[in-house]
């Protein structure tokens, strides 16, 4: 065993020493005695390709598969039976995730609950066969699934929570929706519109969750934005207001609503998210409004000393890393519906970049075309920055839900420092990693 140990601790030495004296951009392949041996951090959830849902290391080694029964239909109105949206609890114990059965048009959705440590426990909290669930957020305290469904009509969307032995709670609705959980999961601070209200505008309120459900306006115009973001610590939420000249004011509220100051005036929409210490906050400066995402300059601003990193070129998304010292930013490198070639499909490409925040700089990872599911969740990444991360728990990888050269879908795990390439990790659509 202490043989084994030395030999671990020498190639992973080996390895960081070489990576350290690499030229800039220059990446070391990956020794596949690493996967095995490196330290791990978290666990990764994935939907495979064969539409079940998996929980694995960073290492890729011995996958536990939640689920076994998916279906995928082999043709047209054949039957179902899949699963996809893994959504961590935030103490990392439960995966929430969504399935769907029936054929043809008919179709029946479950929102499950995994205890990850136990093999066979998922609970089925919540079914319909008129309302999908497309989005899940837990709540700070892993009490509930917050969750977005449709509803029947089509005309709105509903907020519901759900949990083991409660019964689900209809929330609010709206179209679209946003929200953002109080760090206590006692409240949330909406942001939506009533699609019946024409010409009334958005409403961002307050909705506290007790046995009823209490709502406090708040008595502001809302601007070009999508999610309001509460900090992790609870002393602050960000929003957006639209000024007397039809500008956005990026607004940082305290937790009961007041307005503090604005943060920056700016021409067309934004998106943001807090770093999980709190102290910094980032943002896209988009040209136009967000219904199809926000794509401008990357800013990243410190709340007490104002400094702030931009990055010029249009941004699509961001994370922040959990240490609060990376944002991995991705920027388009050619827009989906250009035209095609015979050699490369029409379809969205990506350039992923890491800011380090201390010194400003930022390094290109690699190039790669987003699946469908993840370039799906990207135009939407403020509201999932809350509800899922890329990073691992360490701060040093991301995993990526990527398409190969011939269309096939898969999932890898990227170091953060560049230097080391990708590692091929399994057959898959969709990856989050755990917040622990």
């Amino acid at each position: 065993m202490n043989a084994l140990k030395r030999l671990a601790g020498l190639a992973l030495a080996s390895s960081a020493l070489l990576a350290a004296c690499l030229p800039e951009g220059m990446q070391v392949p990956q020794d596949p005695m690493l996967a095995f041996l490196e330290r791990k951090s978290g666990q990764i959830a994935y939907v495979g390709r064969d539409a079940n849902i998996y929980v694995v290391d960073q290492g890729g080694r011995s996958p536990t598969a939640l689920t076994d029964d998916a279906v995928v239909p082999e043709q047209e109105g054949g039957r179902f039976h899949v699963y996809h949206l893994p959504a961590w609890s935030r103490d990392s114990a439960r995966l929430a995730f969504v399935g769907l059965s029936g054929q043809g048009g008919d179709a029946t959705s479950d929102l499950y609950i995994a205890d990850v440590e136990v093999e066979g426990a998922s609970t089925s909290v919540y079914r319909s066969a008129l309302e999908l669930p497309y989005f899940l957020n837990w709540s700070p305290d892993n009490a509930t699934v917050g969750f977005l469904s449709t509803s029947g009509s089509n005309t709105t969307q509903i907020l519901q929570t759900a949990a083991s032995g409660r019964d689900r709670l209809i929330v609010d609705a709206g179209a679209p929706y946003y929200w953002s959980w109080a760090p206590d999961g006692s409240a949330m601070i909406v942001h939506t519109a009533d699609p019946a209200a024409q010409g009334v505008g958005d409403r961002v309120a307050f909705l506290t969750l007790h046995d009823e459900v209490a709502e406090v306006g708040l008595d502001f115009t809302a601007g070009s934005f999508q999610a309001p973001a509460w900090s992790p610590d609870g002393n602050y939420i960000l929003v957006a207001e639209s000024s007397e000249d039809s500008s956005t004011d990026l607004v940082l509220l305290d937790s009961a609503g007041a307005r503090l100051r604005s943060l920056a005036q700016l021409d067309g929409d934004v998106a943001f998210a807090w770093s999980f210490d709190s102290q910094l906050l980032a943002y896209i400066a988009g040209d136009g409004s967000p219904e199809v995402g926000t794509l401008g300059p990357l800013h990243v601003l410190d709340l007490d000393t104002t400094k702030e990193h931009i990055e010029s070129r249009p941004v699509f998304a961001f994370f922040w890393s959990p240490d609060g010292r990376e944002v991995a930013y991705f920027v388009p490198q050619r827009a989906a519906g250009q035209a095609e070639t015979e050699e490369q499909p029409s379809d969205l490409i990506l350039e992923l970049n890491v800011l380090d925040v201390d010194s400003g700089e930022s390094r290109v990872l690699l190039t790669f075309r987003p699946s469908n599911q993840f370039g799906e969740i990207l135009p939407v990444f403020d509201q999932y920055h809350q509800s899922a991360t890329i990073w691992s728990p360490d701060s040093n990888n991301i995993v990526l839900s990527f398409l190969d050269s011939e269309s096939q879908p898969g999932i890898a795990v990227v170091a953060a420092s560049g230097s080391l390439e990708p590692r091929y990790l399994a057959e898959g659509v969709l990856a989050f990693w755990s917040w622990k």
